[in-house]
């Protein structure tokens, strides 16, 4: 049998097949699926309106549906949206629902929390960050409404076996480097297209010694790269994470073959990466901190939420980096957690403490500004530091505005400073 990579077993596995070859066409069984609120509302009316008014997904225990990019309603049109999704849940009968209340939040957040994402699965979500999951083994990638229209009615869908680069980063980090700052330098190294319905495998010890939400990080941003998915081997902390999530899950992890041959490989040594900042209008527009520094690049919002950049991680660090010392005059600092969960988590520590002190607004948990509809958006020429994933122009909202991108812990120092800089 050909060498496989974690990948192709997955892959295979999910195909009935004992082996798969780089460039095959498969179908394969979805493990779990998902969408959220701005596309529900239009997959609902064509999935009764292709399949038949009385038709039923394939199992509604393998699909979760969120509210997150529009809540709390900003308009009626949001509200509606919401309203369709409560309605398609009651029909299909679909228990892992997350409205807007008690126990909502970001879907790929929430897809971890809740013990959604399992190791060796197949994982598919209409939001091209589904490629988060990979940090926990699994295969998770984006499609579009045709796709998960059909992946509802008959839990299978097609796929062409990706090629694999490897991305093999040993050592420790300095002090003050983080994922954001790995994956970062990766889009810079490689662009926008540089991994093009391609696999990033992530390996070496640095890999294997990040916490679980720095994983999450990492794979969340492949699609920056163009990456059909982003993947690593199963540590010891996402272990820990998964038995959190789901404590009677059996997990069934997977690792490339010694021999198989990955189409590109990359190597970084932890010790030589530095803080990294993306220039607008692209994520991979990169360079360092220290170019940013000594050009002293205003700013006049920090924003520290999405997928990316409000774990709880991401918000702790955030208010450490804080504590004792007050935001720079004229600069706004947005906190959106990511989930009620981490909502939860900064009021019992003293987190949501240290952020008010230093003069932070903290929002209820969304995507918000990070797509540019509400909680945040920028003004004409404002300069806004974001621990999100994506730069566009208008992104957050406004053409006319400059969006930048960074790790929590520099969107901190600048918050203080009120321009882009780690000290």
């Amino acid at each position: 049998m050909p060498a496989q990579s974690m990948t192709h077993k997955i892959l295979a596995r999910a195909a009935g097949k004992s082996h798969v070859a780089t460039g095959e066409f498969i179908e394969a069984d979805i493990d779990m699926c998902f969408t959220h609120d701005p596309v529900l509302e239009a997959l609902r009316e064509a999935f009764y309106e292709e399949f038949g008014k009385n038709a039923k997904v394939f199992d509604p225990n393998k699909i979760a549906l969120f509210q997150d990019h529009l809540v709390p309603a900003k308009d009626a049109i949001s509200r509606r949206l919401a309203m369709a999704m409560d309605n398609f849940a009651a029909e299909q009968d679909i228990k892992n629902y997350y409205p807007y209340g008690a126990n909502y939040g970001v879907c790929h957040i929430l897809m971890c929390e809740q013990g959604h994402v399992l190791p060796n699965q197949v994982i598919l979500g209409t939001d091209s960050h589904s490629v988060t999951y990979g940090a926990f083994n699994a295969f998770g990638t984006g499609v579009g409404l045709v796709d998960m229209l059909n992946v509802f009615r008959v839990g299978r869908l097609w796929f062409r076996v990706p090629e694999t680069i490897e991305v093999r980063i040993e050592g420790e980090l300095p002090p003050n480097v983080f994922a954001k700052d790995i994956i970062l330098r990766l889009l810079q190294d490689i662009g926008m297209d540089g991994a093009s319905g391609k696999t990033l495998e992530f390996t070496g010890s640095t890999i294997d010694h990040l916490s679980a939400e720095e994983r999450m990080t990492l794979c969340n941003m492949t699609v920056e790269a163009g990456a059909k998915n982003g993947i690593m081997s199963l540590s010891d902390k996402a272990i820990a994470y998964l038995n959190r999530a789901a404590p009677n899950a059996t997990l069934d992890p997977v690792t490339t073959d010694k021999d198989y041959q990955y189409s590109q490989r990359l190597h970084y040594q932890a010790e030589q990466l530095e803080p990294m900042v993306a220039y607008p209008h692209r994520p991979d527009n990169v360079c360092t901190v220290a170019q940013a520094k000594a050009e002293r690049v205003a700013i006049s919002q920090v924003y520290v939420g999405s997928c990316t950049g409000a774990k709880f991680e991401d918000i702790e660090l955030v208010a450490r980096t804080l504590k004792g010392q007050k935001i720079a005059k004229g600069v706004h600092l947005m906190v959106v957690p990511a989930s009620t969960q981490i909502y939860r988590r900064m009021a019992q520590s003293q987190v949501i403490d240290m952020l008010v002190e230093s003069g932070a607004v903290i929002e209820s948990p969304g995507c918000k500004a990070c797509y540019g509809a509400h909680g945040g958006v920028l003004g004409d020429n404002e300069v806004c530091l974001s621990t999100t994933n994506r730069n566009f122009r208008g992104r957050m909202g406004n053409p006319n505005s400059f969006v930048y991108l960074s790790s929590p812990y520099v969107a901190a120092r600048s918050a203080i400073a009120g321009y882009i800089t780690d000290e």
